[in-house]
């Protein structure tokens, strides 16, 4: 894949619309790319991995997720997967909408102040879980069948059930920073296209600094004002949330694990997994493997 200028997305809501709402199937070349929009995203069926911001994770069937205002994200469909059952389509359920769809300032009033903190969260990307996904989800699954009118208000009530939930965790840590202002992201997001696409082979900080035609010195500078951290830290957090989607999905051996997620020692993949993860890729094996277990058993429970 070679690298591209970062996608701005320009979004586009139907005719006497003030919002988007729509299916996702997760093309094949699924560009990095932020928009102004915030995004609700709810996986109703898919296999892959999101990248959202710093993170990546492996797509769960039945997540929902909020990104706020310009969080680059992409989301990969799993291609061995989808080339060995071609009869198998991702869904997705995605609501966009501007913070100002329903006029500059409505989330400012009092009555609306903690929607407009929700939608600050959400610079960070957030997903939620528990009983909050559940009663969203209903809600998200109603909008295809009403009028505008009606969805407005869904989406109000949606927004409000979110909002006054303590059932979500950040996708993102507290020193995020999302510059994804099309003019001075250009260089960031390059950097970020380009390791999502080669985190599994070796990179060096050459071909980094080239991408933004800086010195590699004069690169490790720039990286570290706009992510506070280096890029070797932002690569190794990738390849570990990597290497932990596929633990959770169900890779067992530890040593193919930091191989395919592109570690090419064993020792340091396992001092970088329990520095990033804070548990050793065994003890988060385990965890996920108990997960899983207990997730079977409740879908098989007589409701």
């Amino acid at each position: 894949m070679h690298t591209r200028k970062p996608h701005l997305l320009k979004l586009s809501p139907p005719l006497q619309a003030s919002m988007i709402l729509k299916g996702d199937a997760i093309a094949w070349n699924n560009p990095w790319h932020f928009h102004p929009e915030i995004e609700l995203l709810y996986c109703i069926r898919g296999k892959g991995t999101n990248f959202v911001g710093n993170a990546i994770q492996g797509i769960e069937e039945g997540e929902l997720l909020m990104l706020g205002k310009n969080l680059p994200h992409t989301r990969q469909r799993d291609r061995d997967y989808y080339i060995q059952h071609p009869d198998e389509v991702p869904e997705t359920i995605v609501v966009q909408f501007l913070d100002t769809f329903l006029g500059n300032g409505f989330f400012k009033l009092p009555e609306f102040a903690h929607i407009d903190e929700l939608l600050l969260r959400a610079v960070r990307g957030l997903k939620f879980y528990g009983q909050t996904r559940d009663l969203a989800t209903e809600k998200l699954h109603q909008l295809h069948d009403l009028p505008g009118s009606s969805r407005i208000l869904v989406v109000l009530s949606l927004l409000d059930l979110l909002a006054g939930s303590a059932e979500f965790e950040y996708l993102n840590s507290e020193g995020y920073v999302s510059d994804a202002h099309e003019k001075y992201a250009q260089k960031i997001n390059r950097v970020q296209e380009f390791t999502i696409a080669h985190f599994r082979e070796h990179i060096t900080l050459q071909q980094v600094a080239d991408l933004t035609h800086l010195t590699p010195a004069a690169f490790c500078r720039y990286f570290k004002t706009r992510t506070r951290k280096s890029y070797f830290q932002y690569l190794t957090e990738v390849r570990i949330g990597y290497a932990c989607k596929l633990l959770s999905e169900g890779m067992t051996d530890v040593s193919e694990t930091a191989f395919a997620s592109g570690f090419n020692n064993l020792s340091n993949f396992h001092k970088q997994f329990r520095k990033v993860v804070g548990m050793t890729p065994g003890t988060y094996l385990h965890m996920s493997a108990n997960k899983q277990s207990v997730n079977s058993d409740l879908a098989q429970a007589p409701r």
